[in-house]
């Protein structure tokens, strides 16, 4: 992708210099980031993303620290929420020979994989780590008797619980339709319910065929209603599937992911739209170095298929005035891409690129809403245009004064 100069047509340069700055020039031809006195009134990245598979609301105050790179956020697994101490076993009087014989060692490192396993962050893991050796022991022995039964953990919301492989099979076997939806449906809560274990089993075969489905479905060109529901199902298995460190690298190394993820950025079907967008934008903030290339080529090769703008739909998901959540999650996947890149002139270049797509005649009417979601999301563009245009005055102040004063 080609990093366009920052003359893209969206943004003014404002004329005078920010009277917090002074006066003065930025201190070479750096580009002259903002100081530090001036970025402390800047909001903080407060990104809280609990897990990708709940419908939490993610605030992003701000992507980007002065001088300072983001850091990258691990995504939690929706076991690691409150309800999921309720899900770690129950100590209870296990004095077998399974118990008595595991040594104190064998013991500690169980219970890691097991808290591991269940995808618990550090802050969960401190208190059960206090806890004496015979409750340790004991939770250890009944965890791994229940994971050995059922291959995973129990999934109450349903008669029977299938294993892993059995859903591989169902999805392999070309089930109807409706049997699919059903099938997807179960699969989803099983993902969100299981320990990284199972979905890491499902993962191997798994994760390729649910793509190959989306994809089918996709390239439908006749959408019937339970295909719609199908797509979406897809999504949310997905968004429940990358819900750990495992899933997240497992979508990112199969370069179908994010093709078909940028597909699936279709308005006519709102509620999908909002959970895929959202992945989208956090798998641009915790992904890898190039992620944002990535996931730009995906976004340009989707509408290069409908022979349209690569940021249409999106713009167009904000003209749903119907579906607030939508608004609100594609402004802030409009942030994510927005803010993502250090070069100044390519941030500026995406910046304009979605304004002249649409964006610009849309905020006036997305700012008279009354929606704290939005209000959150619309605040830091603004704010982070305004940052880039004294940015670039002071890039500007820089070239003049090495102009009039070259030696």
């Amino acid at each position: 992708m080609e990093n366009q100069g920052a003359g893209g047509g969206g943004e003014e340069v404002p004329g005078k210099m920010n009277p917090k700055r002074g006066g003065g020039g930025g201190g070479g031809s750096s580009g002259g980031r903002i100081p530090e006195e001036d970025s402390k009134n800047k909001p903080k990245l407060n990104l809280q993303i609990k897990t990708l598979a709940d419908d939490v609301r993610d605030r992003i105050t701000s992507f980007r620290k002065s001088g300072v790179k983001k850091e990258k956020l691990l995504i939690q697994h929706p076991i690691d929420s409150q309800a999921s101490i309720n899900e770690l076993p129950v100590p209870q009087p296990l004095f077998d020979e399974r118990s008595m014989n595991l040594s104190e060692k064998e013991v500690m490192d169980l219970f890691e994989k097991m808290m591991e396993d269940m995808n618990l962050n550090e802050d969960r893991k401190a208190p059960l780590r206090n806890k004496d050796l015979i409750t340790k022991r004991e939770m250890v022995v009944q965890y791994i008797s229940a994971t050995a039964k059922s291959g995973g953990l129990k999934n109450s919301k349903h008669e029977c619980t299938l294993s892993s492989q059995e859903y591989v099979h169902e999805l392999r076997s070309g089930i109807s339709e409706e049997k699919l939806l059903n099938c997807l449906e179960s699969l989803r809560v099983s993902l969100t319910s299981n320990p990284v274990s199972w979905v890491n089993n499902f993962g191997h075969e798994g994760l390729g065929l649910l793509l190959d489905v989306l994809e089918k479905l996709l390239d439908k060109k006749q959408q019937e209603s339970i295909d719609k529901k199908n797509q979406h199902k897809l999504i949310q298995c997905l968004k429940a599937f990358m819900n750990n460190k495992y899933g997240l690298q497992r979508i990112l190394g199969d370069e179908r992911s994010l093709l078909l993820l940028a597909r699936a950025i279709d308005p006519k079907q709102p509620n999908m739209m909002t959970e895929t967008v959202k992945i989208l934008s956090a798998i641009c903030i915790v992904g890898e170095e190039n992620i944002l290339d990535k996931i730009l080529g995906a976004i340009t090769i989707a509408a290069e298929r409908n022979n349209g703008e690569r940021f249409s739909n999106i713009v167009e998901g904000l003209e749903n005035h119907e579906a607030l959540q939508l608004q609100a999650a594609c402004m802030q996947f409009i942030n994510a891409l927005v803010t993502s890149p250090e070069d100044l002139d390519f941030r500026i270049h995406l910046r304009n690129e979605f304004l002249r797509c649409g964006l610009k005649k849309i905020l006036p009417d997305l700012k008279e809403k009354e929606n704290e979601e939005l209000d959150i999301q619309l605040k830091v563009f603004d704010e982070n245009k305004e940052e880039d245009l004294i940015e670039l005055a002071h890039r500007l102040n820089d070239i003049k004064v090495e102009m009039e004063y070259p030696f």
